[in-house]
């Protein structure tokens, strides 16, 4: 399932799973139909059982273990500790910091950059080694940014 979904990258391709979603579902809506055929399949009971036991794990299964596998995967629970790979806990932090120096130019930037400085704080929080030492630079820069738009606001 990783092969198909992910292939050489560690999560999930969407250019991978959109469409193997959309079989799977193709699959499971033919299979409905063909469900709904079942009391006309001729032959005895057995048969019949058999026609539907094919149907279901033929063609309902492949969506079942797709959705399943996509599930199982994300093992964060709620009040868990989140567990971001490295590009992703980048990304927040660039982004972060990116609104930190568009927020610093606006009249409310002391409120905004408030803000921003408890996310970063917070990233800050979840993360261990490097990352965590990125996290902070970040967290410390916006404080920076902070105190500094405090004191113009305080000036004027």
């Amino acid at each position: 399932m990783r092969w198909l979904l992910c292939g050489s990258s560690p999560t999930p391709v969407v250019r991978r799973v959109v469409p193997t979603l959309l079989v799977a579902l193709l699959l499971a809506l033919f299979g409905t139909a063909l469900l709904i055929w079942a009391p006309g399949v001729p032959g005895p009971a057995w048969a019949r059982g058999a026609y539907v036991m094919f149907v279901v794990i033929a063609l309902k299964v492949p969506l079942i273990t797709v959705l399943w596998w996509l599930i199982a995967r994300n093992r964060e629970w709620p009040g868990a500790r989140p567990q971001w790979l490295p590009p992703e806990s980048a990304e927040i932090l660039a982004y972060l910091e990116t609104q930190a120096r568009r927020a610093a130019e606006l009249p409310d930037a002391a409120d905004r950059l408030r803000y921003l400085s408890e996310e970063a704080w917070h990233v800050a929080d979840r993360l261990e080694g490097d990352a965590k030492v990125d996290a902070l630079t970040v967290a410390l820069r916006i404080d920076g940014m902070r105190t500094h738009a405090h004191r113009e606001h305080h000036e004027h």
